[in-house]
């Protein structure tokens, strides 16, 4: 059913309604208007006009709209246009490009009196547009949340037409990972305020809620809104959402043994999804007209529409389906007593249940994402909530603490000074203990995650925590120790360069290789190498426009570890260039202190300690790169 669902999201969202004049009169109009501003306005109007027809013409004065509004300093209207294009972007299936365009308008909406209600509006449809993208891709955390910002902003506006739609939208989401339960209870929602709007997609919905009572098994309420739905139907025609109730209309009378009735459905079905050429519709159709036949033992008939709903389903790729069809195609085989072809048909139906499975079990861990999600958010609330009240309670305690100490201060005088003073210095000596765990690696690294939840928002953030956490254990181990074993310092290395990669949206690859002719228990200086790769990171590959690459290896040449850290980036000359252009030349006092750390190594164990760094030219002496190379003494970890 996901298809049918996703369509209705698509129309639900992105058509703002039915009043829209067509193109050709808007353009007349156009035609005969002078003015900047509203010739601005009726390019956005024209661009939406084209939307259910021709994508490439509503991007086109999308774009004019863009260049006009920019001209004449109408950011609303500029907005629209980055919202516009976004939408054709859809249409022709560039999510890419989409998402960027919705942020371009997003950035200039939030600049915006967001107290108007027109900036409300335009913002609300663009964050129910990047809903629509991210559960097109999947990602349905993120579209829920922004389904549900723009849900606030309009109920906080009374948009009960635009509300009614966000509501079916999330509802298609909950529908996508079968959590029934919150789909149920938002398709509801809509469903209520296009009754009283008198809705032309009141039709839909209940064809929606009719089949998820179908699946509870509630079958009164399941015929209730099926023919609800047709009603709607007759008022308001959509060949596609009514031959999916023709065909939800046939579940329900199969669940109740009546095949007769049930059959002069599909046919109806097929006869409506044959003048759409609607190919997800049909693969349904026969699948369920071939499971009637055959239990009527029409076996002809039943491989005729089995062949054809497995067709249907390869080529449109429907997991459920096909593995549906390939049982029904073994079971007639299995009849017709051709073991061989049942045989077939039956591995290709445990293949495709393998496949189903999996799916079904992504769905159940994206639910309890989602779950995880939900309860978080109100928990954070109820504890901050708990934490202003607390702050008030701490307050007057803090308050009574002071005036007490006040009282005592001024009392005792110098005696109660000495005290307090030794008090503090022993806390400050005790926390300077502490704050000894590589201040300055925490503090890139927390950096790090800042930049990242401002960019990308909290469903990519949590793997990035997730990722920090590890490290941060990782970090706290270390402290301990002036060395540890050499696959510590690559386990480190391993989940800083991941999270590097997740911050710089995969601008970078890596590989770390280690020699088989060391020991396990090698002995390194802990996070020696960390600063180098991300000098790597920063000024190596990331300014590169093509993907990098970073290679770190570990070798063993007589008594001596050397560690290779070598990147594909702009190349040292770059580098500095790159630096002396900018505003704020960062000094990295990582390095400087790695480098210091290296001179006591080297005082420390009475043996030399090599550092080089060099620039790696190609063919044509220009820079491809940078290449460390490290070599430590070889020093082994004590029981």
């Amino acid at each position: 059913m996901k298809p049918l669902f996703t369509l209705l999201l698509f129309c639900f969202f992105v058509i703002n309604s039915a009043q829209k004049s067509a193109p050709d009169s808007l353009l007349l109009v156009l035609s005969k208007t002078k003015e900047l501003d509203k010739i601005t306005m009726l390019q956005n109007q024209i661009s939406e006009a084209y939307q259910a027809y021709d994508p490439s013409e509503m991007q086109k004065y999308a774009k004019l709209a863009l260049i006009n509004s920019r001209k004449s300093n109408q950011k609303i209207q500029e907005a629209k246009a980055f919202q516009n294009i976004g939408v054709s972007y859809i249409v022709l299936t560039d999510y890419d490009k989409a998402i960027q365009n919705f942020d371009a308008s997003e950035k200039i909406l939030i600049k915006q009196n967001i107290n108007s209600e027109e900036v409300k509006e335009v913002l609300a449809k663009t964050l129910g547009s990047k809903g629509y993208v991210y559960m097109e891709q999947n990602r349905y955390a993120k579209a829920l949340e922004y389904d549900f910002r723009a849900m606030k902003i309009y109920e906080s506006i009374g948009n009960k037409l635009q509300l009614s739609k966000i509501y079916n939208n999330i509802g298609v989401i909950y529908n996508s990972i079968d959590d029934e339960k919150k789909a149920l209870e938002y398709f509801l929602k809509a469903n209520s305020l296009q009754k009283v709007q008198k809705n032309t997609a009141v039709a839909v919905s209940a064809s929606n809620i009719g089949l998820i009572y179908l699946k509870q098994n509630q079958k009164a309420k399941a015929k209730q809104y099926f023919d609800e739905s047709l009603k709607a139907f007759e008022a308001f025609p959509n060949p596609k959402g009514l031959g999916e109730l023709y065909n939800n209309y046939s579940r329900y009378y199969i669940s109740e043994n009546q095949y007769d009735s049930a059959k002069s459905f599909l046919q109806k079905a097929d006869e409506t999804f044959q003048s759409i050429e609607n190919k997800f519709g049909l693969s349904d159709t026969y699948l369920l007209l071939g499971e009637i036949y055959f239990q009527e033992n029409n076996l002809g008939k039943t491989l005729e529409l089995a062949n054809k709903s497995l067709e249907m389903s390869k080529e449109l790729d429907l997991p459920e389906t096909r593995m549906k069809s390939e049982k029904l195609l073994s079971d007639i085989y299995d009849k017709q007593g051709n073991q061989e072809l049942a045989l077939q048909h039956l591995r290709n139906y445990n293949l495709e249940k393998d496949n189903l499975e999996k799916i079904i079990n992504e769905q159940q861990r994206l639910r309890t994402e989602l779950d995880f999600h939900y309860e978080k958010l109100q928990l954070e609330k109820k504890e901050s909530e708990r934490r202003e009240k607390l702050k008030i309670v701490l307050g007057f305690v803090i308050l009574g603490f002071v005036l007490a100490g006040l009282y005592f201060y001024f009392r005792n005088k110098e005696r109660e000074k000495t005290l307090m003073l030794q008090k503090q210095l022993a806390e400050f000596e005790h926390k300077a203990l502490h704050l000894q765990m590589n201040p300055h690696f925490v503090f890139n690294c927390l950096a790090s995650i800042s930049s990242f939840i401002m960019q990308n928002g909290k469903e990519d953030a949590m793997k990035y925590l997730s990722k920090f956490s590890k490290l941060m254990r990782l970090t706290l181990e270390f402290s301990k120790e002036s060395a540890i074993p050499i696959d510590k310092e690559i386990e480190a290395l391993q989940n800083y360069l991941e999270l590097e990669q997740l911050r710089f949206n995969q601008k970078f690859d890596f590989k770390i290789n280690k020699d088989s002719e060391i020991e396990d228990d090698t002995a390194i200086p802990s996070l020696l190498l960390q600063p180098y790769v991300e000098n790597a990171i920063i000024h190596g590959v990331a300014p590169k426009e093509e993907k990098g690459f970073i290679n770190i290896n570990f070798t063993q040449k007589d008594e001596q570890l050397i560690c290779v850290i070598e990147d594909n980036g702009v190349g040292i000359d770059t580098s500095r260039e790159f630096k002396k252009s900018s505003v704020n030349i960062h000094k990295s006092m990582a390095l400087e202190i790695s480098k210091k750390r290296l001179e006591t190594l080297e005082e420390l164990e009475n043996k030399k300690v090599n550092l080089k760094i060099e620039e790696l030219k190609d063919e044509n002496n220009k820079g491809r790169g940078t290449r460390i190379t490290l070599e430590l003494p070889l020093n082994y970890i004590k029981d």
